[in-house]
């Protein structure tokens, strides 16, 4: 073989290598996640269909991710090893996990997904993440060719995914402390509507329960102003929330501090009504604008309000819960002051209808965020404080109550006598 001969087939079989290098190269440089997603939660789709081709179009085939919907056992058992597994504190979705990164929300996902992709694929690549399991999953996705579209996974996610579901107690035991509260605001929540409904009846037994309406509506005050203060206290760098919670704590406590100082009941309610109404507005208005702009609350030392706020229940026929909020409390304060032209007794059922509805409708809430939800929302227990407390402020006093059973007991004889 001649030196031309032999040089020619050294070049080819250089490119060849070469060629072959790369491709295993372009193989290997690949980042692989894990997107955790719901079809019912508004800040999903707005990463899916906002954020997300521009992301995947940006790295194409470079970028190979595992969507798995958690509205579906298997997929919720998956999002449940995932968290165990790598200590992941948050519960809500969207989630995307990309090695050890862990992105939540709609807000951190678009703005580092990105930058933590083109990282990896500069030093090499970025494996599947620490999740046990996972890698068996993510193979029969990608024999399937679902790995790069939410659409169709939940099918793969089923049939490989663990069979067990979540049981109550460990929904219950992702934050003990404000699932806790939760449940205690919900017990008292249906007591309150019990004692409302006996005391529309004239029920005697209830007299002794209304003469403690101070001790209770204080009470309830400081509940609320703990609360509050439980979201100063995780403040994360957000002034217009920690404005927003200093002006609820210090809401709750004047509330609190008038109600101890007021002997008469009449005079406490012409202002603690307003105020604490005025707190249930800025609460609701708060949960809005993270309902409707899709943002990350700030929680505080306790609960996981971004969790409740993900989920499905955030919307009650498309309408924000915050919205919701809003209308009642304005609906009330418009009652309070607009209907003093109305006979007080009139005003006042009004006002103890309204506030039975807001009560039934928060405790509805309450019980889906640590039975349902796993997560309990600490502004959304202190929305559920605010209505409890202006129940107890409007409903009617023992002596009304009382003489509300004399009426009754007195009407036979009265028919009686007119016969």
């Amino acid at each position: 073989m001649d030196v031309g001969k032999r040089w020619r087939i050294t070049v080819v079989m250089l490119i060849l290598f070469l060629m072959g290098f790369s491709s295993i190269q372009a193989q290997e440089d690949q980042v692989l996640g894990v997107f955790f997603y719901s079809p019912s939660c508004p800040h999903c789709r707005d990463v899916i269909e906002n954020h997300w081709p521009g992301i995947q179009g940006e790295f194409g085939d470079q970028l190979r991710v595992l969507f798995i919907n958690t509205s579906i056992p298997s997929g919720s058992q998956w999002m449940h090893t995932a968290r165990v597994s790598m200590n992941i504190e948050s519960f809500g979705v969207p989630m995307l996990i990309i090695g050890d990164n862990v992105m939540v929300g709609a807000i951190d996902i678009p703005l580092r997904a990105p930058i933590i992709i083109r990282e990896g694929l500069e030093n090499g690549g970025i494996p599947l993440p620490n999740i046990p399991g996972i890698e068996s999953l993510y193979a029969q996705a990608m024999e399937e060719y679902i790995t790069t579209s939410p659409e169709g996974e939940s099918s793969t996610a089923s049939t490989s995914a663990p069979s067990e579901t979540e049981s109550l107690g460990e929904r219950l035991g992702r934050d003990p402390v404000a699932n806790g509260l939760a449940i205690v605001i919900l017990v008292v929540s249906v007591g309150s509507l019990l004692v409302a409904g006996l005391a529309a009846r004239g029920t005697q037994a209830v007299t002794q329960v209304l003469s403690n309406r101070k001790l209770i509506v204080g009470g309830l005050a400081l509940v609320g102003a703990g609360l509050a203060a439980s979201v100063i206290a995780g403040w994360q760098n957000e002034p217009l929330v920690l404005a927003l919670a200093v002006s609820v704590l210090v809401m709750f406590g004047v509330s609190a501090y008038g109600i101890w100082k007021q002997s008469d009941h009449q005079k406490m309610a012409s202002w603690i009504f307003p105020v604490a109404a005025l707190a249930g507005i800025v609460i609701a208005a708060y949960l809005s604008y993270i309902e409707i702009t899709l943002t990350e609350a700030v929680c505080g030392a306790v609960g996981d309000c971004n969790t409740v706020q993900q989920s499905p229940y955030a919307r009650v026929f498309g309408i924000p819960v915050g919205v919701i909020g809003i209308g009642g409390y304005l609906s009330l304060l418009g009652v309070w002051y607009g209907g003093r032209r109305l006979a007080h007794s009139r005003r006042q059922q009004i006002l103890i209808g309204l506030s039975v509805i807001g009560v039934a409708f928060s405790s509805y809430l309450t019980f889906l965020e640590p039975f349902v939800i796993g997560a309990s929302c600490v502004w959304c227990l202190m929305s559920a404080v605010v209505m409890l407390m202006l129940l107890w402020i409007v409903l009617p006093t023992r002596e009304r109550v009382a003489n509300s059973q004399q009426r009754k007991k007195s009407a036979p004889l009265h028919a009686s006598a007119h016969s």
